[in-house]
């Protein structure tokens, strides 16, 4: 049990202590969901690299954090015929962390994020993923 502690914290440490509020140092972003918003709610990240996502959610919902492809915008409400336009995606209920790992679009430029959970877009759960 102590072993498990360490590596939980050890690993903790290395992919998450170095992460700036919003920025990217180490290809990695940090985010915390709450209902209904992310905090930060705008990143930068090099097109091209593996970025590894803390996806944290302190809200009472269930949140994801949706990354559209570069120029599609979702219909409202957000449901399968939006699932075409999605990049990539991680989940996490209440009170949980998780972590994922997605390869940045190769294309430089602003993309949309959203939560695609039933109204919560348009409660404002939206983000801004900027790639150089």
């Amino acid at each position: 049990m102590i072993r498990r502690s360490l590596f939980v914290v050890f690993m903790w440490t290395i992919l998450f202590l170095p992460v700036a509020y919003g920025e990217n140092p180490d290809n990695s972003i940090s985010v915390t969901a709450t209902d209904f918003q992310f905090r930060p709610n705008i990143w930068t990240i090099a097109s091209g690299q593996d970025i590894a996502l803390s996806f944290t959610n302190n809200g009472v919902q269930e949140h994801e954090w949706v990354l559209l492809k570069q120029g599609t915008e979702v219909t409202l409400p957000f449901n399968d015929d939006d699932e075409e336009k999605v990049f990539w995606e991680l989940e996490t209920g209440p009170g949980a962390t998780k972590v994922g790992i997605f390869t940045a679009p190769p294309q430089s430029g602003t993309y949309t994020i959203v939560c695609g959970k039933p109204r919560h877009i348009e409660r404002g759960m939206t983000a801004t993923l900027i790639v150089q």
